[in-house]
């Protein structure tokens, strides 16, 4: 079999204006091998005409100098420790640092090759070459520059972010390492993700992850994890033998939950059988992932939505990067449904307030506007306010989800669920509105989070937490608490209207279900009847209500006439 020599070029960049000044790019020696071709390739590459025109070279005297200085300064398979490039950057006043390894690919040799950014140490681009012998290289040169230099024209701003952490191997298997980072380069061409390189495990990636959103980050992780780009999604792999079979196993893990978001599997017996694999392995991790829009101004995250309401169906991400006020004479923010897609909204590392100024004046203007096809997900450092009537209207056909890390606060009411509407809360904090927290007349499945201190309108109200109309509300954890349903005299004659179940009101005219198997009511209040919860049994009269705390063990269902099921 003849020799392969696979030539990877991964470059790690932020967005780069090309014919601006030149920003400088140390070359570092390649390491492995044979000493003189390392240092042979390191030259090529500083002397192409292309990369020195786009580029500023450190000179060589300088890296060598810092590189004696760097006693930690390693490599394996070309994963340089992102910290160690860090700081070599630093010494050597860099942007951009070159670093190479050759290694063992099987039976044949492989030439790895990194370019990285230092202030977030990126990688946007990636290439790979055969040859017999490697003095070929030099006529691939030029191709290769080509490659780096256009990568650095690329905006991936708008991309999620993924780390890809060290691969598990069986010992001294140099092979896997080289394939993970050939599956990197493949994930890179789909134009789909952001990459980041990391050399710690996935529990470390999380505490980092912690460490920022708690705007209490070290300054050398800010170095290292690269401030506000930090990845929100790892993909962590293995290699696992099974007979003559080799398998590579990839889990896509959220570093905020913890959850796998994917999984997949290939099997190769081959270098070349593996070389496939791993583009195999790059589409299908890439499949209906879709474009995260970093936003700080009204203007920038309207023109996201407006290019969301544009687009096919897809995947989107919203990230605010800066508090946003959304001001009397801006545009609602509205999702069409030309197609179903689904977009997440959310904070980078830190809480990031998103705010509306705008007023009812006739006509309700939410913050968001939640169409049918449309599935609005809000996760993650984010806060909602609004001077209107409501935050979130959720239409027909349409879904909201909200996660941990969301609070939804001070307005009339928070959430409307028209009919047909569908919401899912799962986490989050929905408090201080006026009127009812959720006010449903769809579906409202509730798994977590917390709905409290609402209700507080002295003009009368039902269901300070929840006010169910029509459909259903299901209850299988989370607390609803401190919420008040406040009376409203009917007449001179004394008697009220409002002031009804000020946990979670059910409607007495209508066949709407509510089941708790789970979570807690408790401490709300109630004018008129059902201090935690009132509701009526098929649409007739008030028949179940609860006066006292319905913890996790208590079980209610409205259907149920009486005091079956929990009720007083």
């Amino acid at each position: 079999m003849k020799k392969l020599l696979v030539l990877v070029v991964l470059f790690m960049v932020t967005f780069t204006v090309y014919g601006q000044s030149r920003p400088t790019l140390a070359i570092l020696p390649f390491t492995g091998g044979n000493v003189s071709d390392g240092e042979t390739l390191a030259e090529l590459f500083s002397f192409d005409r292309t990369l020195t025109n786009a580029f500023t070279p450190v000179p060589r005297t300088s890296i060598n100098n810092a590189i004696q200085q760097e006693q930690k300064f390693q490599m394996s398979s070309g994963m340089t420790d992102p910290e160690t490039i860090a700081r070599l950057g630093q010494q050597l006043g860099a942007r951009y640092i070159l670093s190479g390894s050759i290694t063992r690919l099987g039976g044949q040799q492989l030439l790895i090759i990194t370019i990285m950014q230092i202030e977030n140490l990126q990688m946007i681009a990636g290439d790979f070459r055969t040859y017999n012998n490697i003095s070929e290289i030099r006529s691939q040169l030029p191709d290769m520059v080509k490659n780096i230099v256009t990568a650095t024209q690329t905006n991936t701003s708008r991309l999620q972010k993924l780390a890809i952490l060290p691969f598990q191997t069986p010992s001294g298997d140099r092979e896997a390492d080289a394939l993970a980072q050939i599956l990197a380069i493949e994930i890179i061409r789909t134009g789909t993700y952001a990459v980041f390189p990391r050399t710690r495990t996935l529990e470390q990636v999380q505490a980092e992850y912690r460490t920022q959103s708690s705007n209490n980050t070290a300054d050398w992780y800010s170095i290292s994890i690269g401030q506000g780009d930090n990845p929100l999604l790892v993909l962590s792999g293995a290699v696992r033998r099974l007979g003559q079979d080799r398998m590579f196993n990839v889990a896509m893990i959220n570093v905020e939950t913890g959850v796998q978001n994917k999984g997949e599997s290939v099997e190769y017996q081959v270098i070349e059988e593996g070389l496939e694999a791993m583009q195999e392995l790059a589409g299908r991790l890439t499949e209906n992932v879709g474009t995260e829009f970093r936003v700080s101004t009204v203007q920038e995250i309207l023109n996201a939505v407006d290019t969301i309401n544009r687009a096919n169906t897809n995947n989107y991400t919203i990230t605010l990067t800066g508090d946003i006020t959304i001001g009397l004479n801006d545009r609602d923010i509205r999702f069409t449904s030309n197609s179903k897609k689904t977009i997440t909204i959310r904070g980078d590392n830190r809480v990031r307030s998103l705010n509306s100024l705008r007023t009812t004046s006739g006509q309700e203007h939410p913050l968001f506007d939640v169409a049918s096809n449309i599935t609005l997900i809000l996760r993650g450092n984010l806060r909602l306010t609004t001077s209107a009537y409501r935050v979130i209207i959720v239409h027909a056909n349409g879904t909201l989800q909200m996660e941990d890390g969301v609070f939804i606060i001070d307005t009339f009411n928070g959430i409307v669920i028209k009919e047909g509407g569908i919401f899912n809360m799962n986490g989050g904090t929905i408090s201080g509105h006026r009127g009812s927290g959720v006010e449903c007349s769809g579906i409202f499945t509730m798994t977590g989070g917390a709905i409290s201190g609402n209700g507080n309108n002295v003009n009368g109200s039902n269901g300070g937490g929840v006010a169910v109309f029509y459909g259903s509300f299901t209850m299988t954890g989370g607390t609803i608490s401190n919420n008040t349903a406040i009376g409203r005299q009917k007449n001179s004659q004394g008697g009220f209207i409002d002031g009804y179940g000020g946990g979670v009101y059910i409607s007495f005219y209508s066949n709407v279900v509510f089941i708790k198997t789970g979570g807690t009511i408790t401490d709300n209040r109630a004018d008129v009847l059902g201090t935690n919860v009132v509701g009526s049994a098929h649409g007739k009269d008030i028949r179940n209500y609860r006066n006292t705390t319905a913890g996790p063990n208590v079980n209610l269902d409205s259907r149920r006439a009486g005091n079956a099921g929990g009720w007083e």
